[in-house]
């Protein structure tokens, strides 16, 4: 097989398309970082353009731009609130200086680099300019302290203000955040910095103080990313949750998507495969809602949907935003019902460039395993079986001799008699991974750039044993990450940033099309006495049982590799409009993404061998198979996804009413040739936002999209979604009183319309399909000369053209609150949604129509629940310590589904929760025959009601006496979890830090895999967890634990393994998620080896877990395939050794 592009072109060099990207990207940064250095050649000037600046903010945007550190009198810290209108273009700093300060009762004094702010009443402080310390008014001494000031990370704050109370007397800290102050015997000092928690401390009793201030988001004005823009977090009125890189990059993880878990309310996270590049987690928001299309949030990175989220190296990540109601979603329309992710990615900063590297070793190991048991007690297991089947059977035949079970015991035969442990065989102990990342970042007041690369490695478990025959039957993922995104001022007006990036991924697996699941499966399904391994270079097969060997299956299909790049370019621009009004702009963003994928399969049959006996009694070999070349397939592929928007955006103050507003189209469209019938899937739209803000007291938002896509017939492609939202800030009103409880209060509504169009995996479902049949043909000619059938082609499944989205209907009801001067907060939401126009098809189609109706929108459902997010943050002396939480519970109900009328009302599906498993109900086991032969007890339909002492006992429903499918009820949970819940907390110390995560779920159900439901099935194996709580009579006699019925040979054919709740298992569990431990260096020691910062950490992932399965069922994985045939590849254990430089 040799494949070219779906485009009919030769596929593009993927090699040297990257190293293009990466000459584009060192050009920019070549450009920006010459530019800094000619901006910093020339004397100090400054432009700022505000006009709804404080004081205070204008004074840090000089303090950042310049080598100035302002110090403000003790008297005019609230003047310095005040918001001004300043322009300044290309200032010095007296000159901007005195525009801001004009009229403020205001005045100020340069001495040297360092700014005094008093008012004009007062006398200007007189300070040496050659003394680190400033005395504002120089007071009487009694006492000098001295100290540092240092922020949460411990980096030095230079210029923080140190004033004593109830005087002016004061001082600033110096470069390396030092400073000395005089003071009376019993003073308070009180700390602060621009940007920053104010602090009080009392210096009776004490003279040397190291203080640690935290950053004051409020006075920050901290923003939060909604979709298409920004907002202030304290006037948001929709559901939003985020967290940061920084805890991010605390998981030693792959994948975004794993590094979620546990971290913000109301995001589930189930990782159900541990496979290297194959391990993400599937995300969930806020629960299910649908039970017929996708459940699938959409993701976005920096505004633009990704297809490759997950690759992202966490070094590039700035914050990730979980929006979850309708109000937050709905500018997405028809793809906003399940939420949105939104990644935001990193930029440039202004100031000199920082050059940071990480980089982390690790090493990898299954955490939890499926053990079986030994070739001697699988043979006596096996004979146990059969004896108890003779009960019903009426005969008795032992699989295995007593001959046979001596030589399993003692092994002195273990060609024929073999007792392979193919998990200690086949998997390595540890394996290792590997992350560097290498960034730089920086910018001056005209351009400002961030570029990075990184690297990420990860093998698999396999162990190279010699059987494979050519290759490495390793699994083998390599990633390479490159990004830069570049910031320009080009005008006073036009702005522009430029995206680049690209994730090159290289993944090598065995087992040739069936792939690593199936490998898997075999190593653990494949019994004992399966096969000796490999015998004087020789794969040695013994038996020719269902399972196998995993050996000749791991040597006998080769390997696969397959390489991917995915490619991405943004541009957008912005324009200032303020000529026209105040606070006016525009702007247009153009997105291409590609995504190029080779795949290579080498596929070969490697010999086996049948051992026998000889007449003179040696061992000899008979081959089964043959030595066969490597066969060769390739193929190659391409995608595309191009994306444009163009938008104006309002932002404007009058008074105390604040006003933004947003109107955008935007359309999209994805060439890939996967899609049905080659065409293109786009989607187009407009989206409209306004909100409005009365003194950050009342708040009211409107959003709406208006969109479509040609999935659907004309007329029914666009659809409206409109989403309310209102909000009180409490603690804003004149009448709340000013206290220490409850700083902040705000309680916030919403109600919105969002749509779901991935309604299923087919597409066009308003058009008939035709089916070519060659059973009949149609004959047409003349008979000997052009006489010829042609086939047949009828309809095969009617349209329907009224098809359409799901709709969902959201409320939303919140509350947030400050409490303990801002140390806890605390955030609660109830939310509910209504979903309609599920698709479903027809159950109950009339006899007389004569095939199968079309799908229909009318399924309902919903889903309901409740979240909440606790932090606190505090400090003990030189300790600072944070705790976090998140709750998150949602029930969903099916309301309406098209079901057949059931003899019950117990047996229906409708009004139970999707996913929602149905059986019996498991009452005990059946311990004697007295319990058997019980006149009273029911009659087990099922396999002619042959029972026997260890066989489950299911409650009778109905009590008609009868168990059959009418006594099946709902049984347990879904198998998705209704409650979801994360705690975290971490503190440092002198340098030391150190995070904590606890990740758990409960309301969640999981059925028994295949081989613990079915052993010695098919000849498969037995685990030792059903060795060791299977039911005999010994154990009943003695109350010893009987976690599971009696064993059976003839599992096709026994009651137990009927669907049941003794099968379907809880699967709640809590995980010690993450740990990691850091320590950072002094700043003395980081610049003696000319650095700017240097920290070492140890971390690991997935370490400790608590759950009531048996071992090795890990409750977050699911088995592969429609009856949990085939194993997943187990999840693994992490510990990590890491190191932050900074230049």
């Amino acid at each position: 097989m040799n494949k070219h592009s779906v485009e009919g072109r030769k596929p593009l060099n993927n090699f040297q398309h990257c190293l293009k990207i990466m000459r584009i990207i060192l050009f920019f940064l070549f450009f920006c970082i010459l530019f800094s250095s000619a901006s910093n050649s020339y004397s100090q000037e400054f432009t700022i353009k505000s006009k709804t600046a404080s004081i205070k903010e204008v004074c840090h945007e000089i303090e950042k731009k310049s080598d100035y550190i302002f110090v403000f009198s003790d008297n005019c810290e609230k003047l310095i609130d005040k918001k001004v209108n300043v322009e300044a273009n290309s200032k010095d700093v007296t000159e901007v200086l005195n525009a801001v300060l004009s009229s403020t009762g205001l005045t100020y004094k340069i001495l040297d680099k360092q700014i005094v702010v008093y008012k004009s009443t007062e006398s200007a402080p007189s300070v040496a300019v050659e003394q680190p310390d400033i005395n504002i008014i120089q007071q009487p001494a009694k006492k000098q302290i001295t100290g540092k000031v240092v922020d949460a990370q411990g980096d030095a704050i230079i210029g923080a203000n140190i004033i004593e109370t109830g005087t002016t007397n004061g001082t600033v800290t110096d470069v390396n955040g030092n400073f000395s102050l005089d003071v009376e015997n019993n003073a308070t000092i009180r700390v602060s910095y621009i940007g920053y928690l104010e602090q009080s401390i009392a210096t009776a009793g004490q003279s040397a103080f190291n203080i640690t201030l935290q950053e004051d988001t409020q006075a920050l004005d901290e923003v939060v990313v909604v979709g298409y823009g920004v907002q202030k977090k304290a006037t948001v009125t929709g559901a939003i949750s985020s967290t940061s890189s920084d805890v991010l990059v605390q998981s030693p993880v792959a994948n975004v998507s794993n590094a979620l878990a546990g971290r913000v309310s109301g995001l589930l996270a189930m990782q159900y495969e541990g496979e290297p590049g194959r391990n993400a987690t599937q995300l969930r928001v806020r629960g299910v809602g649908t039970f017929s299309g996708s459940a699938d949030p959409l993701v976005l990175v920096d505004g633009i949907e990704s297809q490759s989220f997950n690759q992202i190296d966490f070094n590039e990540i700035e914050d990730v935003t979980i929006l979850k109601d309708a109000s937050a979603t709905a500018v997405y329309g028809v793809r906003g019902a399940n939420g949105v992710i939104i990644i935001t990615t990193k930029r440039g900063k202004e100031g000199k460039p920082t050059l940071s590297y990480t980089g982390n070793v690790g090493v990898n190991s299954f955490y939890d395993q499926r053990m079986n048991v030994g070739g001697y007690e699988y043979a006596m297991l096996y004979n146990e079986g059969r004896k108890y089947d003779s009960y019903y059977t009426g005969s008795y035949t032992p699989r295995w001799s007593e001959a046979d079970l001596e030589h399993f015991r003692t092994g002195d035969s273990p060609i024929f008699y073999p007792n392979t442990n193919w998990v200690d065989l086949l998997f390595k102990d540890y394996t290792t991974q590997t992350q560097h990342n290498l960034n730089i970042r920086g910018g001056t007041e005209f351009v400002k750039y961030f570029v990075s690369g990184g690297f990420y490695q990860e093998d698999g478990m396999f162990n190279d044993v010699g059987a494979a025959d050519g290759f490495n039957p390793q699994i083998v993922y390599r990633r390479f990450n490159i990004r830069s995104n570049f910031d320009f001022d080009i005008t006073k007006r036009l702005t522009a940033n430029v995206d680049l990036s690209s994730i090159m991924g290289n993944r090598t697996v065995p087992g040739g099309g069936d792939g690593v699941t199936y490998l898997m499966s075999r190593i653990y399904w494949s019994p004992p006495y399966a096969s000796p391994g490999i015998v004087d270079g020789k794969i040695v097969n013994t038996t020719d049982v269902f399972t196998a060997n995993p050996l000749e299956y791991l040597a006998s299909n080769g390997y696969n590799r397959n390489f991917t790049n995915d490619l991405s370019t943004t541009v957008r621009l912005d324009y200032l409009l303020d000529f026209i009004t105040e606070g006016l702009k525009v702007h247009a963003k153009v997105s291409n993404w590609n995504r190029m994928n080779n795949r290579k399969t080498y596929s070969k049959s490697t010999q086996t061998y049948r051992p026998f006996q000889g007449s003179d009694g040696t061992i000899q070999y008979a081959p089964l198979k043959v030595n066969t070349p490597f066969g060769f397939g390739e193929s190659t592929g391409k995608n595309r996804d191009t994306y444009f928007e163009a938008g104006f955006d309002y932002n404007r103050t009058f008074g105390n009413h604040a006003v933004t507003g947003l109107l955008l189209y935007n359309q999209k469209k994805l060439y890939d040739p996967g899609l049905a019938y080659g065409i293109p899937n786009g989607h187009q739209g407009l989206v409209g936002r306004i909100t409005y803000n009365y003194a950050n007291r009342y708040l009211a938002e409107f959003n709406a999209g208006y969109n479509g896509t040609e999935n659907f017939a004309p007329g029914k492609r666009f659809g409206f979604f409109p989403a309310y939202s209102i909000g009180w800030v409490v603690s804003e009103e004149p009448f709340f009183p000013e206290n220490e409880v409850v700083t902040y209060l705000k309680i916030r509504g919403a109600y919105g319309e969002v749509g779901n169009d991935k309604i299923g995996g087919q597409r066009f479902l308003y058009l008939p399909s035709t089916y070519t049949y060659s059973g009949n043909v149609y004959y047409l000619g003349t008979p000997g000369s052009t006489y010829q059938g042609y086939p047949t082609a009828y309809e095969n499944n009617l349209g329907n053209p009224n098809l359409t989205w799901e709709r969902a209907k959201k409320t939303d009801i919140g509350v947030d609150f400050y409490l303990l001067k801002d140390k806890l907060k605390l955030t609660v939401d109830y939310f509910y949604e209504y979903r309609n126009d599920i698709l479903s098809t027809p159950n109950t189609t009339p006899a007389y129509v004569g095939r199968s109706l079309p799908a229909l929108n009318w399924g309902e459902m919903e889903n309901r629940g409740y979240e909440t997010e606790l932090s606190f943050n505090d400090k003990i002396r030189d300790f600072n310590y944070w705790i976090k939480g998140n709750y998150s519970f949602a029930r969903n109900k099916i309301l309406f589904q098209d079901e057949v009328t059931r003899q019950y009302p117990h047996m229906q599906r409708t009004g139970q929760s999707y996913g929602q498993p149905f059986g019996y109900v498991f009452e005990d086991f059946y311990n004697t025959w007295e319990e058997l032969n019980d006149a009273n007890r029911p009659v087990y339909t099922a396999l002619s009601n042959r029972l026997s002492p260890g066989n489950i006992r299911v409650k009778d429903i109905n009590g008609d006496g009868i168990i059959n499918s009418s006594d099946q009820v709902p049984i347990g949970y879904p198998n998705f979890p209704e409650v979801i819940y994360g705690v975290s907390f971490g503190g440092d110390y002198r340098g030391l830090d150190f995070s904590v995560l606890f990740q758990g779920a409960s309301n969640v159900s999981k059925q028994l895999t295949y081989v613990g439901l079915r052993p010695f099935d098919n000849g498969l194996s037995i685990y030792e967890y059903t060795r060791d709580y299977a039911w005999t009579q010994e154990k009943y006699e003695t109350n010893q634990t009987i976690l599971l019925p009696r064993l059976t040979a003839d599992a096709q054919n026994n009651w137990d393994y009927s669907m049941s709740s003794f099968l379907v298992r809880n699967a709640s569990y809590l995980k010690l998620k993450n740990l990691e431990i850091g320590y950072s260096f002094n700043n003395k020691l980081a610049k003696s080896l000319h650095l700017s910062a240097l920290r070492v950490y140890i971390n690991g992932n997935n370490l400790i877990q608590w759950t009531g399965l048996f071992p090795g069922e890990d409750p977050e994985q699911r088995s592969h395939g429609s009856s949990g045939d085939f194993a997943p590849y187990p999840l693994t254990r992490t510990f990590n050794l890491g190191l932050n430089v900074q230049f």
